[in-house]
């Protein structure tokens, strides 16, 4: 319920048989972290508008033209809690994507500057042996 603009009142209750209680747990915590990861994605969408080619709930990907927009956001990259990260470099050891196709929520791929294949479509795991039929 809002009390009003700066205040808001929550409760849950917990129920036995689907979990036990965890005290290392904080669900206001956990709200306030989601709700803070959403803010800070539309104020990225805000600063790219046009240049968003995809995203989703905690990822975006965008063409860097080289504009004002583009250097704002490399500016918000880094490595503490809350910064923005690029997982072309951190998680796929490339520079930069050459090709990008989309057919809708978790359903891309993507061509990097390494020549490697990054693909995600919901619904379908990709091991090695899929991987390998889909490629």
């Amino acid at each position: 319920m809002i009390l009003d603009e700066d205040i808001v009142l929550t409760e849950y209750k917990n129920k036995e048989e689907y979990s036990k209680p965890n005290p290392s747990v904080n669900v206001y915590i956990a709200l306030f972290t989601t709700a803070h990861a959403r803010l800070k994605l539309y104020e990225l969408l805000d600063i790219l508008q046009e240049r968003v080619l995809y995203m989703d709930t905690d990822s975006c990907i965008y063409n860097d033209d080289g504009s004002e927009a583009c250097k704002k956001i490399e500016s918000m990259m880094g490595n503490k809690l809350g910064d923005l990260t690029d997982e072309i470099v951190s998680k796929h050891n490339a520079n930069h994507i050459k090709q990008f196709i989309s057919a809708g929520p978790k359903d891309y791929s993507m061509k990097l500057d390494t020549e490697k294949l990054v693909s995600c479509c919901k619904g379908f795991r990709l091991n090695a042996e899929v991987e390998k039929r889909l490629h």
